[in-house]
């Protein structure tokens, strides 16, 4: 298996620890040889030289590359909707940036950086370390700390940069876009410096009422049953956090442990923090949330605009009513690279 370490021995230690919060270049490395370093390089060329363009369907932009494949937009609105997603991702932490507790990491990278928020906080909060957050699409600012920079570029194809190589990846809110999540997995593996740590968070595209599930009567249950039965027509898997601990136990990761924390989707718990949640989760969903996930995903699958847009007119309206207090979880899978013995 490619990027393994270690002698092999089955007393490696492993375990899996998952729990629910309602909350109240290292010079030793081997590099690839210069053929195929250059190989890499010139499929990553042909990469990006499509990716600064883009396709427009029902007033959004997504990207060009690989066209019909990526399912949530890549605009303005979109942007908007990242960044207010990563507040609400602090607000679960506390205030932090990562379920992940890091000691003087060097070499950071952040997989589908997105607006480049979080590697621009992280770079502020360790400026010592090199941050680097990948993306297929440029969207990210000209301004950055100055130890971090970004790349345009696939994260689903072989990296370019040398195994061994970062203490920490970051992985979020890539439900839906890693094909093979398996494949991915042993490449951020082989990626990671022996001890170096993964992080991967979702934004879970399931959701509950109260302490169960969705009236099956409501809108906002048929909303997401039709989301559903499309993604898995399309073999796709958007809620992928329960399937990742088994994953990451496949390889020879240790110490994987998966925490959720509850979000509320408006602001009606009485708890201080999940309302001002629910507050900010609002603002998300019933501005561009609901159409990002829905638009292409269900006009390219035999839906037309009017009848989405009804829909989601009374998903947003039983939103509003708060009668069925709507929520979901974030996630966070974390595991580390055993050390070398």
């Amino acid at each position: 298996m490619a990027g393994t370490q270690g002698d092999g021995s089955s007393e490696r230690p492993r375990s899996v620890d998952s729990t629910t919060t309602t909350l109240a270049a290292d010079d030793s490395v081997d590099h690839e040889s210069l053929s195929d370093f250059h190989s890499l390089l010139s499929n990553t060329g042909s990469v990006k030289s499509t990716i600064f363009n883009y396709q427009y369907e029902n007033g959004r932009r997504y990207h060009a590359y690989r066209a019909g494949q990526y399912y949530l937009p890549n605009d303005e609105d979109e942007q908007d909707r990242l960044d207010l997603v990563h507040h609400v991702f602090r607000l679960t932490l506390g205030g932090g940036l990562c379920a992940t507790e890091l000691e003087n990491p060097q070499r950071i990278l952040d997989v589908g950086t997105g607006t480049g928020i979080w590697a621009i906080e992280m770079g502020d909060e360790f400026p010592e370390s090199e941050i680097i957050g990948t993306d297929l699409s440029p969207i990210q600012p000209p301004w950055a700390p100055p130890n971090v920079r970004f790349e345009t570029d696939d994260a689903r194809q072989e990296w370019t940069f040398p195994p061994d190589f970062f203490d920490f990846i970051h992985v979020r809110c890539m439900g839906g876009s890693i094909l093979n999540w398996p494949e991915f997995l042993e490449r951020c593996y082989k990626h990671l410096k022996p001890g170096g740590k993964l992080e991967v968070s979702e934004a879970r595209t399931n959701l509950w009422s109260g302490d169960g599930p969705l009236p099956q009567d409501s809108f906002t249950a048929k909303w997401l049953s039709e989301f559903n039965r499309i993604v898995n027509s399309l073999g796709l898997e958007f809620d992928i956090s329960p399937a990742l601990p088994g994953f990451l136990d496949s390889l020879p990761f240790a110490q994987v442990k998966k925490m959720d924390k509850q979000v509320p989707i408006t602001p009606w718990s009485e708890n201080k923090t999940l309302k001002e949640i629910g507050r900010v989760m609002e603002i998300v969903m019933l501005g561009s949330g609901l159409s990002a996930y829905t638009l292409a995903l269900f006009t390219r699958n035999g839906w037309k605009v009017p009848d989405i847009e009804n829909l989601l007119d009374k998903v947003k309206e039983e939103f509003r009513e708060g009668g069925m207090n709507i929520g979901t979880y974030f996630s966070y899978v974390t595991a580390t690279k055993p050390a070398v013995r």
